[in-house]
């Protein structure tokens, strides 16, 4: 096989590592098919249970982008898949309503997506510096505030 290598223009430690690689490929996919025959059904029950509360949660998230104003509601179902309030994140609560960009405080700018605690501070303190915003797209002239973020944030501002 060096030989052979060697005649395709590999120099002989060149050859070395491409037997090397071959060698591991064909471990890995025979590992992955012993792997394949032999799968546990407790792990494939447990990557389900987290499959089906991702797309419950999924589902409420979409529920509220769509009308941020309406309350979600979620199947008794998918609501015993959503974790319990222990195993909830600390954190600001979702929006039910539309902030006002220029009477929001800081803790409730980082209700937003994508909005930090710095990112907020940064909004009041361009607030306070150069008064209120006119309308939600003067929101980028925040720095760290982009198209992307404000793309985010649009549907849960406004400017009154």
């Amino acid at each position: 096989m060096l030989h052979v290598a060697h005649r395709a223009g590999f120099t002989k430690n060149e050859a070395g590592v491409i037997v090397f690689l071959a060698a591991a490929l064909l471990a890995g996919g025979a590992i992955d098919m012993l792997r394949g025959s032999e799968a546990d059904p407790q792990r494939m029950d447990a990557s389900d249970d987290i499959r089906v509360a991702l797309e419950a949660q999924d589902s409420v998230f979409a529920a509220r982008s769509a009308s941020p104003e309406a309350a979600p509601s979620i199947s008794d179902s998918a609501a015993a898949t959503l974790p319990t309030d222990a195993a909830r994140p600390r954190g600001p609560e979702p929006l039910s309503a539309r902030i006002d960009i220029n009477r929001a405080s800081e803790t409730d700018l980082t209700r937003l997506p994508g909005i930090g605690p710095a990112t907020a501070k940064k909004i009041a303190a361009y607030r306070s510096e150069h008064g209120r915003f006119r309308s939600i797209e003067d929101v980028m002239r925040v720095k760290s505030i982009g198209p992307k973020k404000f793309e985010k944030i649009r549907q849960f501002i406004s400017v009154e």
